[in-house]
């Protein structure tokens, strides 16, 4: 599986790191479900890990990141990008908040400030009862209306398997 990696340091002791897995044609066809005319389509998971859990980062580097991934975004025109939220334990200032939510909420607010004009379309993936949901959300291009269905049952049913 081809990956690509970048690091985000907050110059505050703590970074993040961002790699995209890209999926390969018979993981797309086999798992994803993704009809033959379509495996050209690059799709791409993005895994966040933060180095240091019980420390918040300072905002400069997440924004650093969301600029990096709205490039790597223009750069694979042909790709969808997706996410899942961690459920792992997150110090943050916001401790009424899951780190789940507190993930999803902070993505949606980069969106929101980077990429909402940049032509990028969002599907929504939330399965699970109240308090218990896994939260995902897909990035794509109008010409991948036709497959985004598929990522995201692939999503939805990834999470159902794992809970």
């Amino acid at each position: 599986m081809k990956s690509v990696e970048q690091v985000f340091s907050d110059n505050r002791g703590n970074h993040i790191l961002v790699a995209l897995y890209f999926y390969d044609k018979d993981y797309k066809q086999a798992v994803l479900n993704i009809p033959e005319e379509y495996a050209d389509i690059n799709v791409i998971d993005i895994n966040i890990t933060k180095a240091r859990l019980d420390k918040p980062i300072n905002p400069a580097a997440l924004f650093k990141m969301s600029r990096w991934l709205l490039q790597q975004f223009d750069k694979y025109e042909n790709a969808i990008f997706y996410f899942i939220c961690s459920t792992d334990d997150l110090s943050t200032n916001h401790p009424d908040k899951s780190p789940q939510v507190y993930r999803w909420e902070l993505f949606d607010k980069l969106y929101m400030c980077v990429a909402r004009n940049a032509g990028i379309n969002v599907q929504d993936v939330i399965v699970g009862a109240e308090g218990f949901q896994s939260l995902g959300r897909a990035f794509y291009r109008d010409k991948h209306t036709t497959i985004i269905n598929f990522v995201a049952e692939y999503l939805q049913d990834k999470q159902t398997d794992s809970n």
